[in-house]
């Protein structure tokens, strides 16, 4: 054996680890424990975190439907990740939220604490994360990068208008899903980032068409269909 190289048994024994702690140390995930997909931020203690293949994001995102249930509008796009100036990029949302962005800002670091991860999110890929939730059950969450959509010459964002936000106004680039080749029309008229009103959450229109830009509701993307918090 070169002697750059180390046996399992001996590296564990240099660690002074057995195999079972060891495969404790890991932190993998107990997939027959999950009981539910739930949104990121209802993790309240994260257990194991998993980077996602390029090949498993991909699909993902093809699976995602319209509200209608008649179109899968990424099923046959390209879809890759970029990095990304949000300076570049339309809107279809009136509004941001204050409490939304500033609940990122706070929180964002605290999730991926225990884990040697970047604390914000400029940088960070595709995760799925396993832990606990408030009532202690073992649930799954998605952190999924802002999603941009390519309609002709313009790209617009589709998921991830706080996180774009938030590095618009710091001058920050961030990693982002990019996708080409889109089935559908994007269901939004698409504006420019200085049409974007700022209101705190108490003033969101309770309805859904007062929130965008010409919705067209029946082309929206449904992006909780996969239990992705969009």
């Amino acid at each position: 054996m070169p002697e750059w190289e180390i046996s399992f048994e001996e590296y564990l024994e240099r660690i002074q680890f057995s195999p079972e702690h060891f495969k404790e140390q890991l932190r993998l995930p107990k997939i027959n424990s999950v009981k539910k997909v739930i949104p990121l931020r209802n993790i309240v203690e994260i257990r194991s975190i998993v980077p996602l293949r390029k090949d498993f994001l991909e699909k993902i995102i093809r699976g995602i439907k319209t509200v209608d249930k008649t179109l899968k509008p990424f099923e046959f796009s390209e879809i890759k990740l970029v990095k990304t100036d949000p300076n570049q990029l339309k809107i279809g949302q009136k509004f941001v939220y204050r409490e939304n962005y500033q609940n990122l800002l706070e929180e964002m670091p605290r999730i991926f604490d225990k884990f040697l991860l970047s604390a914000g999110f400029c940088d960070l890929g595709a995760f799925m994360i396993f832990g606990l939730d408030a009532q202690r059950s073992y649930c799954l969450a998605y952190y999924i990068p802002p999603i941009i959509e390519k309609h002709e010459k313009e790209l617009v964002i589709m998921d991830g208008i706080h996180r774009n936000f938030i590095n618009k106004q710091m001058g920050h680039t961030l990693n982002a899903i990019f996708v080409e080749n889109v089935r559908a029309p994007f269901p939004c008229s698409l504006h420019s980032w200085n049409e974007i009103q700022i209101i705190p959450l108490k003033n969101k229109p309770k309805d859904i068409n007062k929130r965008y830009f010409d919705l067209n509701t029946g082309l929206f993307r449904d992006l909780k269909y996969l239990g992705i918090d969009g």
